[in-house]
């Protein structure tokens, strides 16, 4: 009896071997996913009135004279490490990846409108700037500060990652002599992200 069972199960067993493989697939799925390289930011305040840091209005610029974007105050220059309250912007980083940022700082227009010496120092009709921020690893004021250039400047901050916000301040070195006009001079800084 008993071997007439264990025949029984050994002939059943055999009988679903070919059902399991008739019931084989014959194809397969892959799914693909593509994530894009998505580079977005956004810049906050959209202004800046240079030596004008309590928004009163009315104040003028002397000539060289080195001015901040520092709330703290307009003639006060960042700490050696600086923090977040000494700078008067903030870049919102809305990639999807890790960023490089550019911050270059065209000629004036209009009045008598000073150039960018592109040194980081003023001279006679014209200006120098640089660009700072108190993000980590970035921050020390001495070494970290980027020449704002017309255009070409060094990245002030490079692999920000995807999602990171950060704070970012300028300092501006007024021509080195007069000017034959008390007319507003004005100048549209670029900021540019690119991929790291």
């Amino acid at each position: 009896m008993k071997r007439l069972i264990v025949s029984c199960i050994l002939a059943v067993a055999l009988l679903l071997v070919p059902v399991a493989g008739a019931l084989a697939a014959t194809s397969q799925d892959v799914t693909v996913t593509a994530t894009p390289a998505f580079i977005s930011i956004a810049n906050t305040p959209g202004t800046w009135d240079i030596n004008d840091v309590d928004g009163g209005g009315g104040k003028t610029i002397a000539p060289d004279t080195i001015y901040y974007s520092n709330p703290v105050g307009d003639t006060t220059a960042p700490s050696a490490t600086v923090v977040d309250g000494e700078c008067r912007f903030t870049i919102t980083n809305t990639s999807s990846v890790n960023i490089d940022i550019v911050i270059n700082f065209p000629d004036h227009t209009g009045g008598d409108a000073s150039a960018n010496s592109d040194l980081g120092t003023n001279d006679t009709a014209k200006f120098g700037a640089y660009s700072y921020t108190s993000y980590a690893g970035f921050n020390t004021y001495a070494t970290d500060k980027e020449i704002a250039k017309v255009t070409g400047s060094t990245a002030l901050l490079t692999t920000s990652s995807a999602g990171d916000n950060f704070l970012w301040g300028l300092a501006y070195e007024s021509q080195a002599d007069a000017w034959a006009s008390g007319d507003a001079m004005s100048s549209t800084i670029v900021i540019t992200a690119t991929p790291s």
